[in-house]
């Protein structure tokens, strides 16, 4: 079931109706998870420290933080990191040289909410 705001308004109009009531309710607020680093285009370097970012809306719980390579899942950068935008990653040394890799990023209240990084980063050590 959607949880609905209802306003109601009342108001007197002169000469016309005696009590005109309007009614109309607002849908609920959009919520998303969006990258902001890496998003596409970066080289990191394994054995580096790394400020993954994002920003998100409506999206209570905790975040899982996924990495991809070549579109398949590759290795959990966090399992469950607290939604506040940042999360520090250290690089590992023994992650494979490529220009495939991508993050994923999803609430773990509701997996319909998560980003993809929008274009792939490289790694190299």
């Amino acid at each position: 079931m959607k949880a609905e705001i209802v306003y109601l308004f009342m108001m007197r109009l002169p000469r016309m109706v005696p009590l005109l009531m309007l009614c109309f309710t607002l849908p609920p607020a959009e919520r998303f998870i969006r990258i902001d680093f890496p998003n596409g285009g970066e080289l990191l370097r394994g054995g580096s420290e790394v400020g993954i970012r994002w920003h998100s809306l409506g999206v209570q719980g905790d975040l899982a933080i996924l990495l991809f390579k070549e579109g398949d899942q590759y290795a959990t950068i966090a399992s469950a990191t607290a939604n506040d935008g940042a999360f520090q990653w250290s690089v590992p040394t023994d992650l494979p040289d490529g220009a495939r890799y991508r993050l994923r990023i999803c609430s773990l209240r509701d997996l319909r909410l998560n980003d993809f990084s929008d274009r792939d980063f490289a790694i190299s050590k």
